[in-house]
């Protein structure tokens, strides 16, 4: 049995229980947060990335593209982008090691100057544990295939069954200053073809000279800044309910990739899967909004087709301070324009002192502690005096953040007003931005001060802030300090073989540890306990004493004294999720000493894998390896794609093929109808009354496994709403909750979108 030292939760598989259980029922527009009570609400986020495919040649309907380009450089044929990765060729050659620290030794764009097991000329080498060197492949070539940039390394020695050895480096567009480190995709003993992952601003389509260097950012009347750039690193694959769908992302376009050519500079990218013609399949639907505005209150993003057709975009965003690493959904089309609702906590303006979050891991960051006190850098004979969000004490004046002070103190220059609000950065960074300084040398210019947190390099040694630069008006101070050093693994990994991402970090718990089962063949103490959670430490509570950041423990806890005692740590959370064939594995590494052999510490994975009717699943102690590594099998339907399920009129029930069980929508509405307040002067009858008939509505009904919710899209006729064709457009959110009471307001609005509170 899961047990957790919290809440305990139910899931969306089981339907039948929603029927012994009260709903939150939600039924949201695109421009305003419903309830700030309202249960968590969480987009499925699935991203469309690089992944392997077979290539096949163009045909006349030019359905596939594969292109080999020459002399390191390949030119796409829709925009005529051409992608020149020759500078990172390397002298000394590239050196990677894999999980099982094998190392591989490649070169791109020419050949490495040292020989593999004897053989002169070759561009890749795998050098195994056992001091054995493979030759993977003499040359490398640049290929694009379907948007996907990669080096493929032919002409590797014999495998086994008529294949060679061959390695395959596929280049991810990111437009982050600082790059991820390559990645090898794990493999087995007797695997022939190796690939690794390489994340680089050379396979990106180029920026747009609007959106080189934009903030993302706007103030509000009071001067609170918003700042959405972190929402820029990922590009969201969001459906149109019509067969085809969308990639969306904010303030940076949308990365080119693998079956996604979207056009350059576009955030909003249409992607028509009826077009079997690769050419006419990617669509412009908005270029990128360098920074957001205000409108009505509301933080959004306007965005205009280079296409010139009636297929704009606008992005509303909504405070939800229990938003992860959400996806936009899709809302309706009103007149040329389509909606977009995207929930973050990036659009809250309640924030703690000092704190920011990290929206890509839901991480807090938090330098309040640093805060009061004033910080010397002294570069030559000047002097710079800050402070972290406050000082109580300067000689910088009042309201400044930052100065530079000559050596007498004669003179004293603003180098930006204090701002309490610490901001995250896209190179995963907290930062603090002070501005409206002095007047500078630059022409209608004012100095600025940038603060960036970094982790400490060297814990335990005292770390003075740097001054690493001081031009354009601009200075630049980095501080290390291990309240920078929260960031987790990533919870993402990527499925290469149907081009999805899965995303396990809706079972990341930041209120319980789940404890393990365990098989009953297993030879193991009733007593001995198994405690873990998902892609972040666990949680220091009843009593629970593992070695701080430890992942997994295990612990002695008999029936008569529940406090867990002799803890162990079995891993830290050090390597991030990885796909083996259909399931998603997770390591945890460097735990105590091992008890039955000192020489080695104690480990632990654990593998998922989609399993509908789970729920959220139970983790179950499988093995005992060599008596120091233990492997846990979790059946989960967080790593089950949405599904669209059929709703029937006659039963008013949506019926889920995957769970084999109905939703009777007449047990949670009464006669299936949604009641609302009556609007008097409404052209809706049903609105007039106030009572919505759900039964008789052509219902799209979407189940979100990782939300635990059905999504149900449908329409009510309003001969008012002109800009929607005489329909209010509604979205109903059904959650697992615990409150089943509501009121409602109806609003009907220019965009068509009817609107209840709870």
């Amino acid at each position: 049995m899961l047990t957790t030292t919290s809440r305990r939760r139910k899931s969306i598989a089981a339907w039948k229980g929603w029927q012994q259980r009260p709903l939150s029922i939600m039924v949201d527009s695109s421009f305003r947060k419903i309830d700030g009570r309202c249960n968590r609400w969480i987009m499925m986020m699935i991203v469309t990335v690089t992944v392997l495919v077979a290539t096949y040649p163009v045909g006349t309907e030019a359905n596939s593209l594969l292109l080999t380009g020459k002399n390191c450089i390949v030119t796409e044929p829709l925009y005529n982008i051409t992608f020149n990765p020759t500078s990172l060729d390397s002298e000394l050659a590239h050196h990677v090691k894999s999980d099982i620290n094998e190392q591989f030794l490649f070169d791109v764009c020419d050949h490495l100057k040292n020989p593999c097991n004897g053989i002169s000329g070759g561009a890749a080498c795998l050098k195994r544990n056992n001091n054995t060197q493979v030759l993977l492949g003499r040359d490398s070539k640049l290929q694009l295939t379907d948007g996907r940039l990669h080096f493929n390394f032919t002409g590797g020695e014999p495998c086994r069954n008529d294949r060679n050895y061959s390695l395959d480096i596929i280049l991810m567009c990111s437009y982050e200053s600082v790059q991820e480190p390559l990645s090898v995709i794990p493999y087995s003993a007797d695997q022939c073809g190796y690939f690794m992952f390489w994340t680089t601003n050379l396979a990106c389509a180029p920026l747009p000279d609007r959106v080189k260097a934009n903030e993302c950012a706007v103030k509000d009347e009071s001067g609170y800044t918003f700042n959405l750039l972190p929402l820029s690193h990922l590009r969201y694959h969001v459906a149109d309910r019509n067969g085809s769908h969308f990639f969306v992302t904010a303030c940076k376009p949308v990365h080119y990739g693998h079956m996604t050519m979207c056009p350059p500079g576009s955030s909003v990218c249409f992607v028509n899967n009826t077009e079997t013609d690769y050419r006419k399949r990617y669509h412009d639907y908005g270029q990128t909004d360098p920074n957001p505005t205000i409108e009505n209150g509301k933080l959004v993003m306007n965005m205009v087709s280079s296409e010139g057709t009636c297929q704009n975009a606008k992005i509303i965003f909504e405070c939800d301070q229990t938003a992860e690493e959400e996806a936009p959904e899709y809302v309706a089309k009103e007149g040329c324009v389509h909606l977009f609702e995207w929930r973050t906590p990036l659009a809250c303006k309640e924030k703690k002192f000092c704190a920011v979050v990290d929206p890509s891991s839901g991480i807090l960051f938090n330098m309040s502690s640093l805060a009061g006190k004033s910080y010397i850098v002294k570069e030559g004979d000047k002097s710079y005096e800050f402070g972290i969000c406050k000082m109580d004490k300067s000689r910088c004046g009042e309201k400044s953040g930052a100065c530079e002070l000559t050596k007498d103190n004669s003179e004293v220059v603003d180098l930006g007003k204090m701002d309490e609000n610490l901001l995250y950065n896209i190179t995963g960074a907290p930062y603090l931005l002070y501005k409206s300084g002095s007047i500078c040398k630059q022409p209608n210019q004012r100095w600025s001060t940038k603060i960036e947190f970094i982790c400490e390099t060297d814990k335990g040694a005292k770390s003075e802030p740097k001054l690493v630069e001081n031009n354009n008006c601009e200075v630049f101070i980095q501080m290390e300090t291990e309240l920078a050093c929260a960031k987790p693994i990533s919870c993402i990994a990527t499925n290469l073989s149907d081009d999805r991402q899965i995303d396990l970090s809706a079972l990341t718990s930041a209120e319980f540890n789940y404890e393990a089962r365990v098989n009953e063949t297993l030879a193991i103490a009733k007593d001995k306990k198994f405690f873990l959670n998902v892609c972040r430490p666990l949680l220091s509570i009843y009593g629970l004493g593992c070695p701080g950041g430890s992942a997994a423990c295990m612990a002695m806890q008999s029936a008569n004294d529940p406090t867990p005692r002799e803890e162990l740590s079995m891993g830290y959370p050090d390597v991030s999720l990885i796909i083996v064939r259909d399931r998603v594995q997770l390591k945890y590494l460097r735990g105590s000493a091992c008890p039955q052999d000192k020489d080695t510490q104690l480990s632990s994975e654990i593998e998922f894998y989609c399993q509908p009717k789970a729920g959220r699943g139970v983790p179950i102690l499988q093995e005992v390896m060599h008596d120091c590594h233990y492997r846990f099998e979790w059946a989960t339907n967080v790593m089950c794609p949405q599904y669209t399920a059929k709703f029937h009129e006659k039963t008013c029930s949506i019926v889920s093929n995957d769970t084999d069980t109905a939703l009777d929508l007449k047990k949670i509405f009464p006669d299936g109808v949604l009641v609302v307040n009556a609007s008097k002067n409404s052209a809706s009858s049903e609105l007039r009354d106030g009572k919505v008939h759900l039964c008789t509505k052509n219902i799209t009904a979407v189940v979100d496994y990782r939300e635990r919710a059905v999504k149900m899209f449908f329409a009510v006729a309003d001969a008012s709403c002109e800009g929607t064709a005489g329909n209010i457009n509604v979205n109903l959110k059904l959650e697992c909750g615990n409150s089943s009471s509501f009121t409602t307001n109806e609003v009907c609005t220019k965009f068509g979108i009817l609107q209840l509170n709870r």
